[in-house]
């Protein structure tokens, strides 16, 4: 076969990294295929792949254009490809090729934060997707209820494929610990936050707890966070730290391990993956009881209600303070990782892909 793969959004956070983590890893399952990848003009030199099995294609048309509905349909005819994959939820209009899409989540059409354009527009695009294409991939159980409920997408039509999690996160060194903080400006021992300020990621829990936490407790905050996500740490400036989130995955894993705990307070996921990192890294988690969470880590983080800060406050300092309790959680954290792997989410994939021709 020859797989298009729309690859335009390899640099985002969340979803970049289950593009970039799935081309490997089918690379490394799949020596029969060949691959066909859409780049953006500033990313196209940026991946290196092996000469023969994988065309690099640049596609000039942005993310969420009316071009890309054009021009993509059009290349991908021309490429000659059998399948072509739509890793979000956005699969063009004109698309004739047999295509597959990924919904990874339907938080724009849930979380009320999001505005009246963003939640339409990702209603109209998700209902195009999954009433087109072939197969339709998400990443949890809860995401497939969401898909089925909101769109009455057929049940045999979407497959629930989960992504990798940990894997290529294992605890730093402590000489590679020492390095990252020192370049970061940060001590060890830190409480940790992975995300953005965005509605669903609910930022504001991390700064509620802090509040509540003892005067020696520091948060770092790992990601895309504006002047107004910085606002809700208004009187404790000092004690919370926020870095960018293009991190070398080195420097992120080193990022994990000199944490005390991760706290994912998020109102809404579709799967998660820094609590899997995290576990992975040896460090233990406090997540919310809602969405995906209790499906993805079972009993192996401290669950809490996203809107309970007491309670998240509470579990990390014991968590910190309690190392029997730590200890507990650090052991069912790693085995709840295994679960999970980019090799069996490749497989997976490629299953689909051959159902679809």
């Amino acid at each position: 076969m020859r797989i298009g793969l729309d690859a335009r959004k390899i640099n985002d956070t969340g979803i970049g990294r289950y593009i970039a983590s799935l081309v490997e890893n089918l690379l490394r399952v799949d020596s029969r295929n060949e691959y066909v990848l859409f780049f953006d003009p500033a990313d196209v030199d940026k991946s290196d792949y092996p000469k023969g099995r994988v065309t690099k294609i640049i596609e000039p048309s942005g993310k969420y254009s009316i071009g890309e509905h054009f021009s993509l349909p059009s290349k991908a005819t021309r490429l000659g490809l059998d399948i072509f994959h739509a890793p979000h939820y956005v699969l063009p209009f004109f698309m004739k090729v047999p295509s597959v899409v990924t919904v990874h989540d339907v938080i724009h059409l849930i979380d009320p934060a999001f505005g009246l354009f963003a939640r339409e527009y990702a209603r109209f695009m998700i209902r195009s997707a999954v009433a087109r294409a072939r197969g339709v991939i998400t990443v949890s159980d809860y995401t497939k209820r969401n898909l089925i409920g909101l769109f009455r997408a057929p049940a045999d039509k979407v497959r629930v494929i989960p992504n990798g999690g940990g894997d290529g996160f294992a605890k730093a060194s402590d000489n590679a610990i020492a390095k990252m903080a020192a370049k970061y400006g940060i001590t060890p021992g830190y409480y940790l936050f992975v995300g953005s300020d965005r509605p669903h990621k609910n930022l504001k829990a991390v700064a509620q707890a802090l509040r509540l936490m003892g005067d020696d407790s520091f948060f770092v905050v790992a990601g895309r966070v504006g002047d107004d996500g910085k606002k809700l740490f208004a009187g404790i400036e000092g004690r919370a730290r926020f870095i960018g989130r293009n991190m070398e995955k080195a420097d992120m894993a080193a990022l994990y391990s000199g944490a005390s705990a991760l706290l994912f307070p998020s109102f809404h996921e579709g799967f998660g993956l820094p609590p899997l990192e995290a576990m992975a890294c040896g460090t233990p988690v406090v997540a919310s009881n809602v969405s995906c969470m209790p499906e993805i880590l079972g009993d192996c983080a401290v669950m809490a209600d996203p809107l309970d800060y007491r309670s998240m406050a509470e579990a990390l300092t014991r968590l910190k303070n309690d190392p029997a309790y730590r200890a507990g959680y650090i052991a069912k954290g790693h085995e709840r990782v295994r679960a999970y792997s980019w090799e069996r989410t490749a497989k997976m994939t490629l299953e689909v892909y051959e159902g679809c021709v």
